[in-house]
């Protein structure tokens, strides 16, 4: 029987799924979107979400045929023990260089935007030091930080319900679909790498408390407020700014938010970003969880795991980095990613059926 402490209930595993992909890549994808779908973008982010669905079917396929094992511990199920750990050690490799690569954005943003003359090992010391004692505590504590952290995302949605007294242009994005399919479908790449996340899924199963039937139906709950969520922002910085605009800006959200002014409130996109420190900090969390759990240590020695991931993440924002490198950094990574969120879950699945590799499962 789980722990209590290592479990977690479904309503949480609704907000530690929405926390763990929202973060860092939201701000910038408007820009990124845009550069292959132009006015199309927010097409783009219907299509990824869809994606992601499909793949959320694939993971609860695979789960059901293993319902006591995490991801690590699945793939030497089926591989057996050598393979298996070879395996492993890729997806510990993914997590731990993805969340090398959101804490480098997140000191990039706070550096340009905030603390423009504060040395980014500073920044990474107090994001990581915050971060690894969080993620040091019980599963159930972590998402019940999520679950609080998910009301400053309601806060995201007041604060862009006031950027719609501005200017907006429809014909930004019109006539539909006119950047091609092909260039849609580019656009959905990159709204892939912002949505990523989901993965978690194949970590956290085992530990869902109660029966797990109705566990598709939180997922994929959790899966629509992200594409719709994203959808929503995309859509409204492309009626905002022209497309040669957005190109000029990396950030484009914080450039929507900059543009409201009252008498009394002044620069509402700093006043945001420093609450949006929270959001950003879960997606470091989730991934500093994961790749601690993918190392497949028991209790006693899960904290010292942490601590030393925690150490390998800093080391990797120390290296000397600027936008070329964090380019090539992020295009490696991103290889790595559809790996090990895509194809190595789906060639389990298929594998598990050809070798007729099991176990006794509940509905879900």
């Amino acid at each position: 029987m789980t722990e209590k402490n290592i479990s977690i209930t479904k309503f949480q595993l609704f907000f530690f799924m929405i926390q763990s992909q929202i973060g860092v890549g939201l701000l910038s994808l408007p820009n990124v979107v845009q550069k292959t779908a132009n006015g199309d973008g927010w097409i783009s982010t219907l299509i990824a979400g869809t994606a992601v669905q499909i793949m959320l079917v694939i993971y609860l396929q695979l789960l059901k045929r293993f319902p006591n094992l995490i991801y690590t511990e699945i793939t030497q199920k089926i591989l057996g023990r050598f393979l298996g750990k070879l395996l492993n050690l890729f997806i510990y490799l993914n997590f731990i260089l993805v969340g090398g690569l959101v804490t480098i954005l997140f000191i990039k943003i706070i550096n340009l935007w905030l603390l423009p003359i504060t040395p980014g090992w500073i920044i990474s010391i107090l994001i990581l030091t915050a971060c690894i004692y969080l993620t040091i505590s019980d599963l159930r504590m972590i998402a019940r930080f999520f679950v609080l952290a998910t009301s400053l995302i309601l806060l995201l949605l007041f604060t862009s319900f006031l950027s719609w007294f501005t200017p907006k242009e429809i014909q930004y994005i019109l006539p539909i679909g006119s950047s091609g399919f092909k260039n849609i479908l580019f656009g959905t790449n990159n709204s892939l790498l912002a949505m990523l996340g989901f993965e978690g899924l194949l970590f956290l199963f085992p530990f869902i408390i109660d029966n797990k039937k109705g566990v598709f139906k939180t997922i994929s709950m959790a899966n629509i407020f992200i594409a719709t969520f994203y959808t929503f922002f995309v859509f409204l910085t492309l009626i905002s700014f022209s497309s040669h605009q957005l190109a000029q800006m990396r950030e484009p959200i914080l450039n929507l938010l900059r543009g409201i002014t009252y008498i009394m409130v002044d620069r509402v996109d700093l006043i945001f970003l420093s609450i949006w420190i929270v959001p950003m900090s879960t997606s470091i969390i989730a991934y500093l969880f994961l790749a601690s759990k993918s190392m497949n240590v028991d209790k006693k020695n899960y904290p010292k795991v942490v601590l030393l991931n925690g150490f390998i993440i800093f080391f990797i924002t120390l290296i000397p980095h600027n936008d070329a490198i964090i380019t090539l950094f992020n295009k490696y990574v991103t290889y790595l990613s559809y790996a090990v969120v895509f194809i190595i879950p789906t060639l389990l699945l298929i594998l598990s059926f050809l070798f007729k590799k099991h176990e006794s499962s509940e509905s879900v």
